[in-house]
């Protein structure tokens, strides 16, 4: 009788000790799938952000060939001015002064189209942070709940 009982005994312990290892198990396996799946996320979202850096560096590269080649134009007519200067040295200068301008204007347009670039990478940034914040807060609830009714304290 008391040799049943231990018996008894010993196997319901084996029971609940093999149940928490198996459940332990799957809990690591679980929280191994999270944290590939998170790091996963962090990888898609560096190299988003670096695509993302790319294309603003283009974007300001093409504003500073533009307003490079803009720039070599206005030196050109600037030179032009210059050589004909003793013939109308009143013309010239008026021709100087708008060229004065238009240089003004360009520096302006650089500084706007730079601008443009700057903010399109910076909400693209921000979405992508977002998103990636939103999945992730969905995976963490999801992996949460695994979790919770793994070990009933949830249903």
């Amino acid at each position: 009788m008391v040799h049943e009982k231990f018996e008894e005994i010993t196997n319901r312990t084996t029971e609940a000790l093999n149940g928490t290892v198996n459940k332990a198990l799957e809990a690591f396996a679980m929280t191994g799938d999270f944290n590939r799946d998170i790091s996963g996320r962090g990888v898609d979202l560096n190299a988003a952000i670096a695509r993302e850096g790319v294309q603003y560096a283009s974007d300001v590269q093409a504003a500073l060939r533009q307003a490079s080649d803009e720039a070599r134009q206005l030196w050109t007519r600037q030179t032009e001015v210059v050589q004909d200067a003793p013939k109308d040295v009143m013309a010239a200068t008026q021709k100087a002064v708008a060229l004065s301008w238009e240089g003004g204007e360009q520096i302006t347009r650089l500084g706007e189209l730079h601008r443009q670039a700057l903010s399109r990478f910076a909400d693209k940034v921000q979405h992508l942070l977002e998103q990636t914040g939103e999945e992730t807060r969905e995976t963490f609830t999801k992996f949460s709940e695994k979790i919770l009714k793994l070990y009933g304290l949830k249903n």
